[in-house]
């Protein structure tokens, strides 16, 4: 009854730099799973192993989940709501340069 789902607007992949380095982002950017064999040095760099696997759309998800967070932030902060909740956002793992622990952009920092 008094449930509000917003679709708040997609960040542009610019902002995930405020937090992340652009060679990193740029980095989730250019790689899929059809290139990721070219980029055996980066992969490992930026740890996109084990636990950080590349598939199809991960930039996409990246801008997603952290607008989620980010719009429910915004929300909180103007009075516009008391709770906001992003089931795909918290992935607070994920360092300036490298992904970890299945987080390749820290939403709660930014």
């Amino acid at each position: 009854q008094n449930l509000t789902v917003m679709r708040p607007p997609v960040l542009p992949v610019s902002e995930l730099t405020r937090f992340h380095s652009d060679d990193y982002v740029s980095f989730l950017r250019n790689i899929t799973t059809d290139n990721m064999f070219q980029y055996k040095k980066q992969l490992r760099r930026f740890n996109m192993v084990y636990d950080c696997p590349v598939f199809d759309g991960l930039i996409d998800f990246c801008q997603l989940y952290t607008s989620g967070s980010i719009g429910g932030a915004a929300r909180l902060n103007h009075g516009l709501a008391d709770i906001a909740i992003n089931w795909a956002g918290g992935l607070h793992h994920a360092k300036k340069n490298e992904a970890s622990g299945f987080c390749y952009i820290n939403d709660c920092v930014l």
